[in-house]
């Protein structure tokens, strides 16, 4: 008796189960977006900073109320691609702060900050580097380009979309309508880099 229960209990669970997998909706597959491909739109992007002295520049003039940023329990200013839109190419440059090879390239753009006009630089850290960061800042004299470059931490997954885990510092070059143009990793000469500063 009791196995003849058994056996009816697990036939009425099997035809419970395959009745449920036809009643369930089909399932549309979702796009997958390649970032690392040349033309692939840039993906979103949070960017987290400790600096709290410079002002969002967007559509001409600067911005210094609290509705142009939102500002973490942390002090942290979080930047978005909308702060970055500036009808010119954006350099993005995903580095570590500990990492000689990302210090140098960020000293060569430093050095050559007067080609930049209208196109704008983002270092962007692991989320994990960011007491790194003051340090980094200090040392590179950042806090001198507001206008230029901004410094923070990806919050978004944009390095783990784009980071092509080959060498450091990755330098992503985005149209004025956000399209990849090119990506170079490690060590960059400005005469490579620009023939994109706008």
């Amino acid at each position: 008796m009791l196995r003849n229960t058994l056996i009816a209990a697990f036939l009425f669970c099997q035809a419970a189960a395959y009745g449920q997998q036809k009643e369930s909706p089909a399932r549309i597959p979702v796009e997958q977006i390649n970032y690392e491909a040349m033309g692939a739109p840039m993906p979103a992007m949070l960017l987290l900073t400790n600096d709290t002295a410079t002002a969002v520049k967007t559509k001409g003039r600067k911005h210094k109320k609290q509705d142009d940023f939102t500002l973490s329990p942390y002090n942290t200013k979080m930047y978005t691609e909308q702060h970055f839109d500036n009808k010119a190419n954006l350099i993005v440059m995903m580095f570590n702060p500990t990492c000689g090879h990302c210090e140098d390239q960020t000293d060569r753009f430093i050095k050559e900050i007067a080609l930049f006009k209208k196109s704008k630089l983002v270092l962007m850290a692991n989320l994990g580097m960011k007491s790194y960061l003051p340090a980094f800042a200090t040392n590179h004299h950042i806090a001198q380009y507001p206008d230029v470059i901004t410094l923070g931490v990806d919050s978004a997954d944009f390095i783990k979309n784009t980071f092509l885990y080959q060498a450091l510092p990755q330098i992503n070059i985005y149209s004025a309508d956000r399209k990849l143009l090119k990506t170079y990793t490690g060590n960059v000469s400005m005469d490579t880099l620009a023939q994109f500063i706008q």
